[in-house]
């Protein structure tokens, strides 16, 4: 064989092995190319959805801009409220202390005013029971049946002086059960010249014990209302046999003074106990019960007592 051939052969293998290589190459680099187009769609439809996000990134940040400038008003508007709040809380206070101030000062003036009534009816003693004898009676007449009375029923030698003595308040009827009239009555205010006379008189009250008259203290309605609260408790005390009393619209029990829980039930209960008792009026005069014809003629200088 000749070497040149062989040696030709040869190289030729080697090339052809090269070819091979090279060719084997190529279809890699077609493949990579290929890989390489996917890759690069992928990355164009990255881009894409990067750009949709970016978009929508957008927004948000322009929503959240948006929000935050509300954001921001609704704290102003927040602190302008939470500032006027304050304000009228402060001012809401301040009224509060002047209303609780005028209340006080108004509680004030009507003790001061209810005192200065009660100081003006203290030398005045109301009289109940004694019966009217002439339906237009007039006040002359009123002054001498009290004059009478003071020397009948009370047995007083000495007449204490009184400015006036008048009928008030609403006639009381009584009836008999045949319809007649049994008697009418109207309290009677009379007005002393002093005090220490007023009580002379109101400590012979005495003498009508277990009789149809009955002498009291005037006081206004307010404090004679506050005196009836009390009455139910005055009259328990007693019947237990303790020491009371009362100073004006105050009652003391043993020396210690008395207070109901709930005077306003106290008041509803014995208002409703005295509402048929219709010779009493505003002052507060106590109703007796007593047996007198309508208007008949007193008899002067006689002592007459009915039980």
């Amino acid at each position: 064989m000749n070497p040149t051939f062989v040696d030709n052969g040869g190289k030729i293998d080697i090339l052809t092995q090269k070819v091979d290589m090279i060719c084997e190459k190529i279809s890699n680099i077609d493949k990579l190319t290929e890989k390489l187009n996917k890759f690069d769609k992928t990355v164009n439809s990255m881009v894409k959805g990067i750009k949709s996000i970016n978009k929508r990134v957008y927004e948000v940040e322009k929503g959240l801009n948006f929000i935050n400038a509300e954001f921001e008003n609704n704290k102003k508007d927040v602190r302008e409220v939470k500032k006027t709040l304050t304000e009228i809380r402060s001012e809401n206070e301040e009224a509060t202390k002047t209303i609780a101030k005028l209340r006080t000062d108004f509680e004030d003036l009507n003790e001061r005013q209810l005192d200065l009534q009660t100081r003006s009816m203290r030398e005045n003693l109301i009289f109940t029971g004694i019966p009217m004898y002439d339906e237009s009676e007039q006040s002359e007449e009123t002054e001498k049946i009290i004059e009478n009375f003071m020397t009948v029923e009370l047995r007083m030698e000495t007449l204490p002086k009184f400015h006036r003595a008048h009928r008030f308040g609403k006639e009381f009827t009584e009836k008999n059960p045949d319809g007649s009239i049994k008697f009418v009555t109207k309290p009677i205010v009379c007005r002393l010249v002093k005090f220490k006379q007023r009580e002379i008189v109101r400590k012979a009250a005495r003498e009508l014990k277990d009789t149809k008259y009955g002498i009291n203290e005037q006081f206004p309605k307010k404090i004679n209302d506050r005196r009836k609260a009390l009455w139910p408790h005055f009259q328990k005390a007693r019947r237990q046999r303790k020491k009371a009393f009362f100073k004006r619209d105050r009652l003391f029990i043993e020396g210690n003074e008395f207070t109901p829980k709930d005077t306003t039930k106290e008041m509803n209960t014995n208002d409703r106990q005295t509402r048929s008792r219709h010779q009493n009026n505003e002052q507060g005069a106590r109703p007796r019960e007593f047996n007198q014809p309508k208007f008949s003629q007193p008899r002067r200088g006689t002592r007459k007592r009915q039980n």
